[in-house]
């Protein structure tokens, strides 16, 4: 058993709302006024059993729980075996709980004592077990089921499924119905179809766990040969939970079996469309194999061009050219990219009229994608228009809302990208959101309003590297080492190989006087990302300070090799100048000027110095009065 400790660097109240934690703290900030709180119930508590049983996404929730209420507002148990727990459970429970070990009971002989009762007593037992619906752990009702006659046993699971489906809750249909189906008199007709209604909306909803393990067992319950036309989407959707959980070869065995057990055209088209995704998408990048995906997604546009049904055919025909246009992409081919999924948006308008699959193929999927491409060519506008139709469609999904802003911000149009993010955020916020505008508001100089959504992103996410990487910076900078410190540490953990932590790392370092710990930090930084030019920049004013100049003219000659930067030209002037390079620096503050003038009076009391230097006594005097212009100005 594990009970929720105090966390003593907490400090921001919780509410309880339907058995979750919310920061009040986050929602006074959208509102701009204090929320309000539930009546004043004082100290609760609430017990899980069984955890160790829980599926996917119970397991997430008391994760997320555990970590994230307050525990002088509520005590979480959280009941388990000693057996080891999956994650992110287990971590949850180590770092924010304290473990209780309860007395195991004395065993009993289970067998005898069932055996030895009454039958009245042994039936009760067992109904016990059936209105449990299979979840009872206390041995003698699960023996006394397991004793009674399979007949009766089926009968008593058609009975309960009955009830259960009288009662209205939809929940149950999820777990207790197809389980008592599966049990009953016909599991591979009722039984596989409770499952299947169940995978679908799992699937739909994007419990893809659950998906898995829903599907599969409804999947066990048929013959593949001879009933897959009646549970059509029990195998031809197993494939989604398992691309998104990126279990390919699990996704690709699927497409092999849909391929030997149909003829039909739109199965051989949806497994050939798989199969293209996998080698475009799904596979890590050192499988990808963009030739075998086109081939792939090729096959199944012949194929969806078959079909007789002029509406479906339209639908596959438009769903096929989607998956081209995104090889296409992938092959460098923009503007083939964006031909393709504009004729399939022309291919479902010409059709006589609207069909179930025109809303969400022509006005979000296919522009939605489209708009993408048109994103990473420079088409900005363009692009907002595409995300703008999709936020017509779908106004209260927040993923169009998160894309247009990108779209504005790389158009260079910080406030509208604000605006969108904020809309992203305001309904359900993915963790880019958060992170896109963190980024965007520390571009504006707006560094408290970044922390800010840095902080509620690691609340949300403690293990979002990205986020330590940016938050351990802005710490650094803002002087908070401490605090930076344990960002990078928490990351390092995270992520061992992390060169920019690592980076920031060795400032820290330097900060702190160990230089040498720096130089190493540094030098490791630098083998892991030879094109993180920061890091060569950091090494470079360590061994400046240090006093190695000619170390530290290589490391920034290495950086400029990576991209031109004013800042980077400025420092290379100045070790230039430290060691009488005097030409080499006057050539460096002379590009750096041009490039950025923010710091022109120092660098040009600099170059004026360097010329003096070289006997241009002219150029120095005229860089002189520029500077004392400058000044006057």
């Amino acid at each position: 058993m594990h009970f929720t400790n105090f966390s003593k660097d907490r400090n921001e109240e919780c509410r309880i709302i339907a058995g979750s934690a919310v920061p009040t703290s986050a929602t006074a900030a959208r509102s701009g006024s204090r929320p309000p709180r539930l009546p004043e119930l004082g100290h609760l508590n609430c017990y899980f059993e069984n955890a160790h049983a829980a599926d996917e996404l119970d397991r997430q929730f008391l994760a997320i729980l555990v970590r994230r209420v307050d525990p002088m507002v509520l005590t979480v148990g959280v009941g388990t075996t000693d057996a080891l727990l999956p994650e992110p459970l287990a971590t949850a429970l180590d770092r924010h709980t304290s473990p209780l070990s309860a007395v195991a009971p004395e065993g009993i002989d289970v067998a005898r004592e069932v055996e030895g009762a009454p039958s009245g007593r042994r039936t009760a037992w067992a109904r016990a077990f059936v209105d449990s619906d299979g979840t009872s752990d206390v041995p003698l009702e699960r023996a006394a089921y397991e004793a009674t006659e399979p007949a009766t046993r089926q009968q008593w699971h058609d009975e309960r499924a009955e009830l259960l489906e009288s009662l209205g809750d939809f929940g149950l249909r999820l777990g207790a119905i197809p389980y008592h189906r599966a049990h009953g008199e016909f599991p591979g007709t009722l039984g596989a179809a409770a499952y299947t209604a169940a995978t679908e909306y799992v699937t739909d909803v994007g419990y893809y766990q659950a998906a898995v393990r829903i599907g599969g067992l409804g999947r066990d319950l048929v013959d593949r040969a001879t009933q897959l036309r009646h549970f059509r989407s029990l195998f031809l959707d197993q494939d989604i939970p398992l691309l998104a959980l990126r279990r390919t070869d699990e996704a690709r065995q699927v497409y092999a079996e849909l391929r030997s057990l149909s003829s039909e055209p739109a199965v051989q088209a949806h497994a050939s469309y798989g199969m293209a995704m996998l080698y475009v998408r799904f596979y890590p990048p050192e499988q990808r194999d963009y030739d075998e995906a086109r081939a792939w997604i090729n096959n199944a546009l012949a194929l969806a061009r078959t079909l007789p049904q002029e509406n479906l055919r339209a639908h596959l025909t438009a769903f096929e050219q989607n998956g081209l246009a995104l090889v296409e992409y992938r092959m460098g081919r923009f503007d083939e990219a964006i031909r393709v999924e504009t004729e399939a948006m022309e291919l479902l308008d010409s059709r006589p009229g609207p069909h179930q699959y025109e809303p969400y193929l022509r006005r979000a999927l296919l522009s939605f994608n489209r708009a993408q491409v048109y994103t990473t060519v420079g088409r900005y506008d363009d692009a907002v228009l595409d995300f703008s139709a999709v936020i017509d469609l779908f106004p209260d999904e927040s993923d169009g809302y998160l894309e247009r802003g990108n779209a504005h911000r790389l158009a260079g149009r910080a406030q509208e990208a604000l605006a969108d993010y904020d809309r992203a955020i305001a309904r359900n916020p993915p963790p880019e959101a958060y992170y896109n505008r963190a980024v965007l508001l520390s571009e504006l100089g707006r560094e408290p309003a970044a922390l800010a959504d840095y902080d509620t992103l690691l609340d949300l996410d403690p293990d979002h590297v990205g986020t330590l990487v940016n938050r351990a910076g802005m710490h650094y900078d803002r002087g908070d080492h401490g605090k930076a410190r344990r960002d990078i540490d928490h990351g390092l953990t995270l992520d061992p190989g992390n060169a920019q932590l690592l980076c920031t790392l060795g400032l820290l370092e330097m900060a702190d006087g160990a230089l040498e710990e720096a130089r190493e930090v540094l030098t490791r930084a630098i083998g892991l990302a030879p094109t993180l030019a920061a890091a060569r920049v950091n090494r470079a004013v360590l061994a400046f300070d240090c006093g190695d100049a000619d170390g530290a003219i290589d490391d920034l000659t290495e950086a400029l090799s990576l991209g031109e930067d004013a800042a980077i030209r400025y420092n290379r002037g100045v070790a230039h100048q430290h060691s009488r390079h005097w030409q080499q620096a006057v050539d460096d503050f002379t590009e750096a000027l041009l490039q950025d003038r923010s710091e022109a009076a120092d660098i040009l009391l600099r170059r004026a110095a360097c010329l003096r230097e070289l006997g241009r006594l002219v150029e120095a005097q005229h860089d002189l009065d520029e500077r004392a212009g400058l000044r006057t100005a």
